[in-house]
């Protein structure tokens, strides 16, 4: 026999991996192939009828084959940055989440994160738990300390994260981070059991174990196909160079930041920061199948020059829309709030949609407001501008209180209305009336207007 010399071997009655002699006799024709290694060097076991997988004591899961995995963790990240990537019983990918820091950030380093329709489970369960994608699962053996407050997914690649299921979390609810500067999509994706759900291609700032923000120099996150559910998601926190939306999004409380910035964790504070590289198109773009659905939606594009252009629907179904841009905003689709709509447009507002609100509509600019064939609608308008052009538009206030319109010129011909919007029309409006005296300022005016001038 050559004493240096192994063979690995699956053995069938006990249903795992044994090293045996080099001369041992194989069980049948059907047996596995294995290589012949050195005594104290590296091997690679290769089971040709068996799906190449190592069963694992604890637990009902198996090491993914590196060949079909889609989240695998990055081999040169730090080893307390490493999570244990396996499957659940059911063949869903599951994450064993590294051990928190004092702060409570477990940090997760990866070489590839994409999830498939089937979705994903990060484990930050110290006992056996229930999951919805994957039944029942073992408790993670990195969090005998505790479970984490913040799941932090950093993405070390040069491809786009593709995320088409759900992502869910084993065990306690926690913050799900998706960090990727390559850029992130979304086509069908979603979040189980996450208190704020935050997909960024920013690079997390971490200081002593605590997530600080996070600092964008480029990518996209792009929201295509089936969409973006998030709305188990208290906050859902959409953080990049430029977002993109051909498809809906659903949340509870939308918040996105677009532009090269460092943002808070909270996402509480944005410090633009110098861009380098070729500026996108559109900081947000929101197609004509695209849309924003929430209680409350907060926009702001922080980079000189890039604008935001909507075809789709953007609906604070419950709180405020609050779009901020620093650059030309375009509107053909609709905006909408059930109170408050505030615009603020460095390069202007060009609307051929509508923009209404419940209670009060603001919007403000230093360039010019066009609503040539679109509607302003809400309780109480008003508007700053250097100038208002309504041909063919309609700005109609609902509301008792005087509409003002401030700008150096005024535009309203073509039928171009402004006034008291038509009884069955315009945003819901807690009570109604005559909008007949209106104050405004302007150089020139021109048209029909009732309660402006």
């Amino acid at each position: 026999m050559n004493k240096n010399l192994y063979r690995v071997v699956f053995n069938r009655a006990l249903g795992l991996f044994q090293v045996v002699a080099e001369i041992a006799r194989r069980d049948g024709p059907g047996a596995s192939r294995a290589y012949v290694a050195a005594a104290g060097s590296r091997f690679l076991a290769t089971v040709m009828p068996l799906r190449v997988a190592l069963a694992l004591a604890f637990g009902q899961a198996v090491i993914v084959p590196l060949a079909n995995a889609q989240v695998v963790a990055d081999p040169g990240a730090p080893g307390n940055q490493r999570p244990t990537v396996l499957e659940a019983a059911n063949g869903v990918p599951l994450v064993n989440i590294q051990t928190p820091s004092a702060a409570g950030v477990s940090r997760n380093t990866y070489r590839q994160f994409d999830v498939d329709q089937q979705g994903a489970i990060l484990n930050n369960a110290r006992v056996n738990t229930q999951t919805q994608l994957g039944g029942w699962v073992q408790g993670n053996p990195w969090l005998a300390r505790g479970t984490a407050r913040v799941i932090l997914n950093e993405v070390n690649a040069s491809d786009p994260s593709r995320l088409r299921g759900y992502v869910e979390v084993a065990g306690d609810r926690a913050q799900l981070v998706i960090a990727n500067p390559a850029g992130i999509s979304c086509d069908g994706c979603g979040f189980i059991n996450a208190d704020r759900a935050t997909l960024t291609t920013g690079t997390p700032i971490i200081n002593g174990g605590s997530l600080e923000g996070y600092r964008v120099a480029g990518g996209a996150i792009r929201v295509d196909g089936k969409g973006m559910d998030a709305s188990a998601a208290n906050y859902t926190d959409l953080i990049a160079r430029s977002v993109e939306a051909n498809a809906g999004i659903w949340a509870r409380q939308l918040q996105v930041t677009t532009g090269t910035n460092e943002v808070s964790a909270d996402h509480g504070k944005v410090q633009n920061t110098a861009a380098s590289g070729d500026a996108p198109a559109f900081a947000l773009d929101v197609g004509a199948l695209g849309g924003m659905y929430s209680q409350k939606i907060v926009l702001v594009g922080t980079e000189h020059g890039v604008g935001v252009r909507n075809a789709g629907t953007l609906g604070a179904q419950a709180g405020q829309l609050v779009v901020t841009a620093d650059g030309h905003l375009e509107n053909s689709g609709t905006m909408q709030a059930r109170t408050d709509t505030r615009i603020d447009a460095s390069g202007g507002l060009a609307n051929a949609g509508t923009v209404s609100a419940g209670h009060e509509l603001a919007v403000s600019t230093p360039k010019d407001i066009d609503n040539s064939n679109g509607t302003l609608n809400a309780r109480r308008i008003e508007a700053n501008a250097q100038s208002l052009k309504n041909r063919g538009g309609a700005i109609e206030q609902t509301g008792t209180q005087d509409m003002a319109l401030h700008a150096a010129r005024l535009s309203n011909r073509d039928g171009g209305r402004i006034g008291l919007a038509a009884a069955d029309t315009g945003a819901t409006p807690d009570s109604g009336g005559n909008t007949g005296n209106g104050s405004g300022t302007g150089g020139e005016a021109d048209g029909e207007a009732g309660g402006a001038g």
